[in-house]
């Protein structure tokens, strides 16, 4: 069979889209001008997703190694840091080491101000990170800092012995205008992790020192995690096909190069993101003859975690102006490659604040997500993409798990889904 006649998939991860907020009853995915999502809504099928758990972080690496077939319960590393590191290249890992996400804030005085050091770019982050390893590589030899993108950076700790579950590390993005000490920045939760603990302290006051001589600029380590492992994505779901991945951000790179999927850097992980260059993107790889590709777009997560309403709806109307209208005009002009185009968020991060105004209530939570798929063949009836709607779609009675989103969307067969969940 000729590339070109082979059933194509498309999913777009929407990241963060879902919220808890409502203005005149209306949430912002449903308050966004989403014409092209409207149009999957009304020619498919919706319903809700279940993407997060209990018992694991509320974070985006959950969520999507189970939207690829990998049970988090299984695979998740404690903590995404090391997926990160996987996206910065050969940089090896030991089975004793542990490794942090690693934000530059902006503190005001001993309170936390700024998560992202107010989105400070790679530009002006990359010297800060440089001028740290120049100063205390000596003194730390067993840590390491390495810069990933704007705010973000890895820190390993080598030969740390200690479980990642052993250490306890405030997420900054949930921790706006909260006073902390900075010598206790890394506290333990078992007996085994003081050392550690005492020893990472150190080390980021020696940062704050460094710092303080020109900024109000600070290291916040959390997220630790072990050395990250995947099976292959095609023999764990038996996808013999091209699969692709668009998107910017370090754990999804390192997700993707760990379990043997082709990755596209394109854009940043900002609400001003390359949304057009993301959706060209999916189109060339669709034309290529790749089976199977996906786009995530981390604009409306970081909208919400600026509390900013107005630019979560502005990021979302680009993901349906860019990406998603794009892709059912290709679908549309050759409809004998659709195999199915499914829209999803991987978790709410909910834009409401407590009346405190300081610090949101469960950023992050646990409510099923909307879903849309369009496969041409299905229709339920739904005329809208949004939560609320999603209730009343084919499955939206019942919400399914993240892990059947490849038996849905039709890449993984029912069949192969049973043998290997037995």
């Amino acid at each position: 069979m000729n590339t070109r006649d082979k059933a194509q998939y498309v999913l777009i991860i929407i990241d963060g889209a879902g919220d808890v907020n409502r203005i005149l009853g209306r949430s912002p995915l449903q308050l966004a001008r989403t014409n092209a999502m409207d149009f999957l809504a009304r020619s498919g099928v919706s319903g809700l997703m279940r993407t997060l758990y209990d018992d694991l972080p509320r974070e985006s690496l959950v969520a999507q190694l189970g939207m690829f077939g990998w049970s988090p319960h299984q695979y998740y590393p404690q903590g995404r840091a090391s997926s990160e590191l996987l996206a910065l290249g050969d940089i090896p890992l030991g089975e004793h080491d542990l490794v942090f996400r690693a934000n530059i804030v902006r503190m005001e005085g001993s309170v936390l101000a700024s998560y992202s050091a107010d989105y400070i770019c790679s530009e002006r982050a990359r010297p800060i990170i440089q001028h740290i390893n120049e100063e205390l590589g000596h003194e730390f030899p067993d840590i390491e800092l390495y810069h990933n993108s704007d705010f973000r950076n890895t820190l390993i700790v080598r030969n740390a012995c200690v479980d990642a579950c052993a250490l306890v590390c405030a997420e900054p993005h949930e921790s706006h205008g909260i006073a902390f000490n900075i010598g206790e920045l890394v506290t333990a939760r078992t007996a085994e992790g003081e050392a550690l603990a005492r020893h990472l302290n150190r080390y980021l006051l020696r940062v704050s020192q460094i710092l303080s001589e020109e900024t109000h600029y600070l290291l916040f380590p959390w997220g630790a995690s072990r050395c990250f492992r995947l099976p292959s994505f095609h023999e764990h779901n038996g996808f013999t096909g091209r699969a692709a991945i668009v998107g910017n951000m370090d754990f999804l790179h390192g997700m993707a190069k760990a379990g043997g999927i082709d990755f596209y850097k394109v854009g940043n992980g900002r609400p001003d993101t390359d949304y057009r260059g993301k959706g060209r993107m999916v189109l060339d790889l669709l034309s290529e003859g790749y089976d199977f590709v996906t786009c995530h777009i981390n604009g409306p997560d970081e909208a919400s975690h600026l509390r900013d309403v107005k630019l979560k709806m502005e990021s979302i109307e680009q993901i349906d102006d860019h990406i998603v209208s794009p892709v059912i005009d290709y679908f549309t002009a050759h409809p004998e490659r659709l195999g199915a185009v499914m829209v999803l968020p991987d978790h709410y991060t909910n834009t409401s604040p407590e009346t405190s105004n300081i610090k949101r209530s469960d950023t992050h939570s646990q409510h099923p997500v909307p879903f849309v798929l369009w496969n041409g063949r299905d229709v339920d009836g739904v005329r809208h993409f949004g939560e609320d709607d999603a209730r009343f779609g084919a499955y939206g009675a019942e919400p399914v798990s993240h892990l059947d989103t490849l038996r849905i969307l039709g890449v993984r067969a029912e069949a192969h889904l049973i043998e290997i969940e037995e």
